[in-house]
């Protein structure tokens, strides 16, 4: 079990006499002497051969105290004392009825790079006193590590380079004097922390995947022996956008005419680019000194076009695939939309819920349909064009609308459509019928 400690005595340099319960008065001769302390820890480390080091002035102190008589003897207790040397720093903790852990902290502050000793018996009510376990010998140590050196040849600081998704060495190394550096701790973009241990020279080679281009930035500490972590190395590259890029040089070029267009990559080394219009055949040509090149191409499509474009270093390193849009301006004539049924005369206008003629025309053979609605876009319907590109339908009126409505796009065999028009007329009100 797990004790919490509260000191009852503090001493400097000397142990705390005991002052004895008078129900622990019982036969000297029946009384077993405590268990020696034992599973000492200092600083949250075990005590091991050779020592341990601590980060810290004052060290927290564990050790495990027991005796037969614990919980068996009435009025038995068991007070624990510590001792640290050469410091002679004395302690006692409160006095416990069961055996277990005790939690103890060193009561005054130690001095950074000494090496201690650290040692723990226990009196019982009788005042048995216990042999001193076995020493703990720890080594103060609180002077934080130099902050690290950082670099990598595949990702150079102030050269872009690599890309994402290609992975680069990096290398940490202890600096200054440092001699204890164990391990750095480090992070790509102040994410999730790793940790790299250090071979004999104070030296980790880590491989890092940048995953997306611009300038991004390897966070690292040197961790020494006891745990103390240096100030941070903040270590700032560029990856390079290894994807092409592609510009359009004369965008309102029709259908069938050429097009220049120019290709360009940021990659070091570029030496050609691969591309592919639409569905056609692959070319390759050599990229210029600065990684570009110039090529002519004639979209044979209106509307979008896909021209996909790869970039290739001369040793042999593919770029990812870039697929840009040449776009092939098209104009869809609008209809015009008509009724020979609402004369222009100052006529009356049909009444609600006769039947009309509705006349939509464009006189152009590239237009095969139209879309129309009747209801403000409510629902759409669609009528072939005739050979001229025009329609003609006939529709009955709703008999309480007091106002008719066509709005109406024309349609290409190719799905190109125009912009929407519409065309509106006022109806004669229906005459109530009688009764009604």
């Amino acid at each position: 079990m797990s004790l919490a400690r509260s000191r009852a005595v503090t001493v400097a340099t000397a142990v705390v006499a005991l002052v004895l319960p008078a129900s622990a008065a019982h036969a000297a001769e029946a009384n077993r002497p405590p268990a020696v302390p034992a599973s000492l820890t200092v600083g949250g480390l075990a005590c091991a051969p050779g020592g341990v080091f601590v980060g810290t002035t004052t060290p927290r102190v564990t050790g495990v105290f027991g005796d037969e008589d614990l919980g068996v003897v009435a009025g038995e207790r068991l007070t624990p004392e510590f001792v640290v040397r050469p410091a002679g720093v004395t302690w006692s903790e409160q006095a416990i009825a069961f055996p277990g852990t005790v939690f103890t902290t060193v009561p005054a502050a130690l001095t950074d790079g000494v090496t201690y000793q650290l040692q723990a018996r226990a009196t019982d009510a009788a005042g048995a006193v216990s042999d001193w376990s076995p020493v703990c010998t720890f080594t103060v140590d609180t002077t934080r590590p130099h902050a690290p050196a950082v670099s990598s040849a595949d990702y150079p600081a102030g050269t872009p380079s690599g890309g994402a998704g290609v992975p680069g060495t990096f290398t940490f190394a202890a600096a200054g004097d440092d001699r204890d550096v164990v391990s750095f701790r480090w992070s790509l973009n102040d994410g999730v922390p790793n940790q790299a241990p250090a071979d004999a020279d104070g030296r980790a080679t880590v491989e890092i995947t940048p995953g997306f281009y611009g300038t991004q930035t390897v966070s690292v500490q040197a961790v020494d022996r006891t745990g103390n972590r240096s100030a941070e190395t903040r270590y700032s590259f560029t990856v390079v956008d290894r994807t092409p890029r592609v510009w359009d040089q004369n965008p309102e070029a029709g259908l069938g005419e050429a097009r220049t267009v120019r290709l360009s990559s940021a990659v070091p080394g570029t030496a050609s680019f691969t591309y592919r219009l639409n569905d056609g055949p692959a070319v390759t040509v050599a990229a210029e000194a600065d990684g570009s090149s110039t090529v002519s191409v004639s979209p044979d499509r209106r509307g979008a076009n896909y021209l996909t474009v790869t970039s290739r270093t001369a040793s042999g390193v593919v770029s990812p695939e870039y697929r840009a849009t040449l776009y092939v301006p098209v104009t869809v004539p609008q209809p015009v939309v008509s009724s020979p049924d609402f004369p222009e005369d100052g006529s009356p206008a049909p009444t609600a819920g006769d039947e009309v003629t509705v006349v939509l025309r464009t006189d152009s053979p590239e237009v095969t349909e139209f879309v129309y609605t009747l209801d403000f876009g409510a629902t759409e319907q669609t009528i072939p064009a005739d050979a001229n590109g025009n329609a003609t339908f006939r529709h009955t009126t709703n008999p309480e609308a007091t106002w008719f409505e066509v709005d109406a796009r024309a349609r290409t065999a190719d799905g190109f459509e125009s912009d929407l028009v519409y065309a509106g007329w006022e109806l004669t009100p229906a005459v109530p019928s009688a009764g009604s």
